[in-house]
């Protein structure tokens, strides 16, 4: 056994050009990624946004108990005492002001300035683009918004929020305003199940939120992680595409000439694509840490952890070797062989966000990334480097364990019988 993985070791550590692609390549990639995108997403100074808001307030907002009393004996079918009952609760709340006071709360004034205009004069400003855009509060919205509230019918008239064009700040802002009248009716809801005799409207709180002691990483640790797992995943096609080389130079049929077990050959395989695959990415995250000071200030508990993700992943690159040398020894073209193991690398690469970061894709694609072995180490590998809990790679290490389990029975079953390799 060991003397045929002595010879696969030997044959790749004897391909210079194999050593430069798999070792200095990814480092060379890694250093042009991280001067390529130094600062842009790693600066710890928060874009501040500049949004100017027209406030254009129409409604008549006096008489306001008396019109609601009306509106609930009129269309409602309350009877008046009910109805005057619930017009003296409604007197508490206010949309029209408190929608006002959010939007000039502490929260929002460094970075939202309201200007309290006409209807003509702000499409003139937002015309000519002195302003993002404008909040148009109709006639009527503080009765139809309380009757609304009251009876649980949809209200008659909403406001308008418009705008010239589409940009980043007026989508800002109009998910934030969207967020204030999601607030304000969530809180309607639960004072009328609460039975309350008042109602008070609460501005919702901003702020962020720290969950747990988790670390934010940057994007050069993605880069190196991304890069180092992606390599390894390539050394699955470069041993098996050795084969073609053994196959030419007639090794497996000296292989059964001395009697040697035919399954030798492919435990080989893989035994040597294990060790070269962690040998790999190891060699790349310590040199890129050396050289870029990818992960500063790491306890050893961290790289223990990641000693174990990356031996995890070398795994399911064995595993993958497996059914790739299977396929070559099957196959008369091993040049077509390879053509069609660096179509599938390259799928699984993409799907993983060893390209580019996964969280730009799809929600679908995400979770199909999941289930892809450098997909799955990358996000192992995101999680350890962020929290550091073992129970989290708990399920991630098992389903690495399955893929390289089911590669290993797909290439056996695929693996020639004596005399059948091509």
């Amino acid at each position: 056994m060991g003397s045929f993985i002595k010879k696969d070791l030997f044959l790749f550590l004897r391909d210079r050009k194999e050593l430069v692609v798999a070792l200095l390549l990814p480092i060379v990639i890694i250093f042009v990624l991280n001067l390529a995108f130094d600062g842009l997403f790693d600066s710890d100074e928060e874009a501040m946004l500049d949004i100017h808001l027209a406030l254009v307030n129409q409604d008549n907002q006096e008489n306001v108990t008396e019109s609601l009393q009306e509106k609930l004996i009129e269309e409602g079918s309350f009877d008046e005492m009910e109805a005057t009952a619930i017009a003296e609760q409604a007197s508490y709340a206010d949309p029209v002001e408190a929608l006002a006071n959010f939007l000039e709360s502490e929260d929002l004034q460094n970075w939202v300035t309201i200007h309290d205009l006409d209807e003509a004069e702000a499409i003139d400003q937002v015309e000519q683009g002195e302003i993002d855009g404008m909040l148009v509060i109709p006639n009527d919205f503080t009765v139809e918004s309380l009757y609304a509230a009251f009876t649980g019918e949809p209200p008659a008239v909403s406001l308008a929020y418009k705008m010239e064009e589409e940009t980043a700040n007026n989508g800002t802002m109009y998910d934030i305003i969207n967020g204030f009248i999601d607030n304000l009716n969530y809180q309607f809801a639960m004072q009328q199940i609460a039975g309350s005799n008042e109602v008070e409207v609460v501005q919702p709180q901003g702020g962020v939120e720290q969950l747990g002691e988790g670390e934010t990483f940057t994007m050069s640790q993605y880069f190196t992680l991304a890069m180092g797992i992606l390599f390894a995943l390539f050394l699955s096609i470069t041993v098996a595409a050795k084969t073609g080389e053994e196959i030419r130079q007639q090794v497996f049929d000296r292989i059964l000439v001395t009697n040697s077990h035919p399954m030798l050959f492919l435990i080989g395989k893989m035994v040597s694509t294990f060790i070269l695959a962690w040998l790999q990415i190891s060699i790349v995250f310590g040199l890129a840490h050396l050289i870029l000071d990818v992960f500063p200030g790491r306890s050893l508990d961290f790289w223990l952890g990641v000693a174990v993700i990356t031996l995890l992943f070398a795994l399911a690159v064995a595993g993958l070797a497996a059914v790739f040398t299977s396929i070559a020894l099957q196959m008369h073209n091993i040049d077509a062989a390879n053509g069609v193991f660096n179509v599938i690398a390259m799928v699984l690469a993409v799907l993983g966000g060893n390209f580019v970061p996964i969280y730009v894709f799809p929600d679908w694609m995400q979770r199909v990334s999941e289930w892809t072995p450098n997909g799955l180490t990358l996000s192992m590998m995101m999680e350890w480097l962020q929290y550091q809990q073992v129970s989290s790679l708990i399920m991630p290490s098992l389903m690495l364990v399955g893929f390289f389990v089911l590669c290993t029975l797909v290439g056996l079953a695929m693996y020639p019988k004596r005399g059948g390799a091509k």
